[in-house]
């Protein structure tokens, strides 16, 4: 006859399951279960009961889910086959993960090709034991957490991926952005998870991207492009202030125009930037509905030609109507910027001179037949050594007789 006895956990604290080595359990053992553990009892390859903390007697009462499979006879101690397998419930913290190839991907910013690699930490516990156990241990005898990691690190892998991907290329958030916002990132890529895990009754209680690195050559290229747009940012900055800026010639309007019109852009710009956290852009650049269909202009004459003039529209929040329609703040705007500017209708000899341009290395304003700038020398226009007709200064041959310049 088969002698009670007490079941109680033997496992290592850190185990996720843990086996009971003996599998002919007695009506009248006692079954043991602490705060940090769940007990299962398995018979014939079926999950039966589930017990929480506390002290039990396997009589049949205890056991309803057990006496249905085996009808075990009342009283006495009836021995009966019974696998016990503890589920550990405490949370399992800083389990390392990390991507297992590189991800190419282009920055939005400096349109530089990068092989970025992931890796981070995460921390689960079991949820549902029960579940757990049939879709994912399968009645080992035992399951570490690592185990959970190591089945998990493909699904891990590819949806950390994905979601990157969508921010960077939807989202047009650059590299720097991101190491800058590991946590908002970390708690959208934790959402997208948590769904997948909780199916095999884990929960993630933290999801954390430590860190995104690409190779040494690729830092060095997309930091030098960084340094090199800064550049161009305080000399555009400049150049907007002292020239309004080359896209300036674009407008019709007068002088103090483009002044207005970038401080107006510049500032509702500002604002779009500042109004949306790294985090909304992130989780707008995962919707399925935003999904790109054509590369990106890289200049504002390919913008226009594929619906910028409406965009511009949009940016200025209506005020733009169409070509030369004067907008609240008292100037013209001209959005067809891929037609030549209007040229002045033939006046009378009275009519007023023409007046001058900018010089292209100081800025400062020159008379209409000057040579050179008056104020730093540079030459404004040349003559072309074959028939002495004036030539612009950055042409290249002459427009009389094709010799170059």
């Amino acid at each position: 006859m088969a002698i009670s006895q007490v079941i109680t956990f033997g496992g290592s604290p850190d185990q996720l399951v843990w086996k009971y080595g003996d599998e002919n359990i007695t009506t009248t053992s006692q079954l043991i279960v602490d705060e940090t553990h769940e007990a299962l009892l398995v018979v014939n390859g079926n999950a039966a009961d589930l017990f929480g903390p506390g002290t039990r007697t396997l009589n049949v009462p205890n056991i309803p889910l057990v006496n249905k499979i085996l009808s075990i006879p009342t009283g006495g101690a009836n021995p009966f086959p019974c696998k016990v397998f503890y589920i550990n419930k405490v949370h399992h913290l800083d389990l390392l993960w990390g991507t297992q190839g590189a991800i190419a991907l282009e920055d939005p910013d400096y349109q530089i090709f990068l092989h970025v690699m992931l890796h981070g930490s995460v921390a689960i516990s079991v949820g549902d034991s029960r579940k757990f156990m049939l879709k994912l241990v399968g009645f080992r005898k035992s399951f570490d957490p690592e185990d959970v990691v190591t089945n998990f690190r493909g699904l891990i892998s590819s949806h950390v991926k994905d979601c990157i991907s969508k921010i960077m290329i939807n989202g047009k958030v650059s590299f720097f952005q991101m190491n800058a916002n590991l946590l908002d990132i970390s708690n959208l890529v934790k959402e997208r998870l948590e769904q997948i895990f909780d199916e095999y009754g884990v929960i993630i209680h933290y999801f954390n991207i430590e860190s995104i690195d690409v190779p040494e050559n690729d830092y060095k290229a997309i930091t030098e492009a960084k340094n090199r747009r800064a550049s161009r940012i305080i000399e555009g900055y400049s150049w907007q202030e002292e020239q309004q800026m080359e896209v300036a010639k674009t407008f019709a309007g007068n002088e103090g125009t483009m002044g207005a019109m970038g401080g107006m852009m510049g500032g509702m710009m500002g604002g779009a930037v500042m109004g949306s956290t790294i985090a909304q852009m992130a989780r707008s650049a995962m919707d399925p509905n935003r999904i790109p269909n054509a590369a990106p202009p890289h200049d504002v004459r390919s913008a226009v030609q594929s619906g910028g003039a409406q965009n511009l529209r949009d940016l200025m929040g209506g005020q733009v109507a169409g070509p030369g329609v004067s907008s609240a703040g008292g100037f013209q705007v001209d959005t067809d910027f891929g037609a030549q500017p209007p040229q002045p209708a033939p006046g009378p000899a009275s009519a007023a001179p023409a007046q001058g341009g900018f010089c292209p290395k100081c800025g400062s304003p020159t008379a209409p037949d000057a040579l050179f700038c008056s104020r730093c020398g540079n030459p404004l226009a040349k003559a072309c050594p074959n028939c002495g007709a004036p030539a612009d200064p950055g042409a290249l041959f002459c427009s009389k007789c094709g010799t170059r310049l």
